[in-house]
C-alpha cells in the first residue's frame, strides 16, 4: 500500500507535471523542449501515478489506450509532413494564426503538428514500458541464495515457492 506522503505529492505534482509537459510541447518549435522531452515528462506524471495508486488501476484506466495513442502519433506526425507536399516539399512547414479571446495570438504549425504526433508515440510507449516493468517486479519472488529463479509467468496457477522449492533442492544435491 502506497505511504500517505506519496499519495500526497501524487496529487500536486501530478497536474504541475502534466502542465510542465504541456508547457514543453507549445514551445519545443522556437525553443528548446518538443514532443519526445514533453513526452518523457507526461510518462513520468504517469510512473507517478503507477508509484501512489498501483500498475493495476493505471493499467485499467489508461492501458486501453497505449497501442492506439502509438499508432495515432504515428498517423499524426506522417500527416504533418505530407501536409508540406501541398506547398512542394515534404515536411516543409506551413504556419497558422489562431486568434484566442483573452489569451492572444497563438501560432500552429506543422513542426507542432508533428511535435504533437511524436510526444503521443512517447509517452504510449513509455507508458507501456513503464507499466510492464511494474507488473514485473511485483511478481517476481527472493528465493534462496544459489538457487536458480522461476520464470515469471502470468498464470494463476503457478506457484513460485514451489519452484524455488524445486530448485533449491537441484542445487544441493
Amino acid at each position: 500500500m502506497p505511504e500517505l506522503y506519496l499519495r500526497l505529492l501524487n496529487r500536486i505534482l501530478t497536474p504541475v507535471l502534466l502542465l510542465l509537459a504541456i508547457y514543453l510541447l507549445l514551445r519545443g518549435h522556437n525553443l528548446p523542449g518538443g514532443g519526445f522531452i514533453a513526452g518523457l515528462m507526461a510518462a513520468a506524471a504517469f510512473q507517478l501515478q503507477i508509484l501512489s495508486r498501483g500498475h493495476d488501476r493505471v493499467r485499467s484506466a489508461i492501458g486501453p489506450y497505449l497501442n492506439s495513442g502509438i499508432g495515432l502519433g504515428l498517423a499524426v506526425a506522417i500527416c504533418a509532413g505530407v501536409v508540406g507536399l501541398f506547398e512542394g516539399t515534404f515536411f516543409k512547414g506551413l504556419w497558422f494564426k489562431l486568434n484566442l479571446p483573452l489569451l492572444g495570438y497563438l501560432e500552429l504549425g506543422t513542426p507542432v503538428i508533428f511535435d504533437l504526433g511524436v510526444f503521443l508515440v512517447v509517452v504510449s510507449v513509455a507508458t507501456s514500458f513503464l507499466l510492464g516493468l511494474s507488473r514485473v517486479s511485483e511478481s517476481a519472488v527472493i528465493i534462496g541464495e544459489g538457487s536458480v529463479s522461476p520464470d515469471l509467468t502470468d498464470d494463476p496457477a503457478f506457484d513460485p515457492m514451489e519452484t524455488a522449492g524445486e530448485t533449491s533442492r537441484e542445487v544441493e544435491s
